[in-house]
């Protein structure tokens, strides 16, 4: 079976009207072009068909027509008797099925297209606890990539999995990689990629710096509560001091002054 097929399809249909106004006749002529890995190992074959059924084929392979049916023998017979036709045939396979399959592979099979790569966790990740990650490559043409996963550059191979590749529809491709892992403070995370798009392999950090944020802003509010609570505390005591020692003028001149006698009785 052959690894890669292309077909050239140039359609000629007659409708030939009968007395019945719903009735009437096809004729087809289909040009086939049929190749593995190599375009060297081209088939080329030339079908006609009268109302979906087939009447005579060219076979590349043979170099001659070969007819089915009474009216098939005699049309292929005679094709074959014409040697212009069988030049023409002969040429066909490179001008019409080599050429178009040149400009084919190039403008498909052959193109390359870099994958767009993201790391991301799909639900909120923290240190220390249970977290998931996933690797999505997207648009990427051909369909062979390879996505893995590295701890401070070392390959993991425990608690991965993936999808398979899928298709996009429009000649490329997406995977999705997911890691299964506890994060550590100061830990590198990478999403490896591997494609033919690419001179060298392609790694992607997990971006921690939401993670981090969430911290700091944690640390800078208990600083600021520790901060407040200080104030606070230096505030009521300042004014139970004063309450209960006032130092004012007020208080001062509000104080009974000593009576020297009182001072001698003693």
């Amino acid at each position: 079976m052959m690894g890669l097929y292309f077909l050239l399809k140039l359609t000629v249909s007659a409708i030939l009207l009968c007395s019945r106004p719903a009735g009437g006749y096809v004729y087809q002529m289909i040009y086939d072009c049929e190749y593995g890995d190599n375009i060297t190992d081209m088939v080329f074959f030339v079908k006609n068909l009268f109302n979906q059924k087939i009447n005579t084929q060219y076979d590349s392979r043979v170099g001659k027509y070969v007819g089915f049916g009474e009216y098939g023998m005699t049309n292929a017979a005679h094709y074959n008797s014409q040697q212009w036709k069988m030049d023409e045939r002969k040429a066909q396979v490179e001008t019409l099925c080599r050429y178009n399959a040149r400009l084919f592979r190039r403008s498909t099979l052959d193109r390359k297209v870099r994958p767009t790569v993201k790391v991301h966790e799909p639900e909120p990740a923290d240190y220390g606890k249970r977290s998931i990650l996933e690797c999505s490559a997207m648009g990427f043409f051909p369909q062979e990539m390879r996505l893995s996963w590295l701890r401070d550059g070392v390959e993991v191979t425990t608690d991965v999995s993936s999808t398979d590749v899928l298709a996009n529809g429009d000649w490329s491709f997406q995977l999705h990689s997911y890691l299964e892992f506890t994060p550590r403070r100061g830990e590198r995370v990478s999403c490896r990629v591997e494609h033919s798009s690419l001179r060298e392999s392609l790694e992607v950090d997990w971006d921690t710096s939401s993670l981090n944020a969430k911290y700091l802003k944690m640390a800078v509010g208990i600083i600021f509560f520790f901060i407040g609570f200080t104030a606070a505390t230096g505030g009521a005591a300042y004014y139970w001091w004063k309450q209960r020692f006032d130092f004012s003028p007020s208080g001062r001149q509000a104080q009974t002054p000593c009576d020297p006698s009182e001072l001698l009785s003693y």
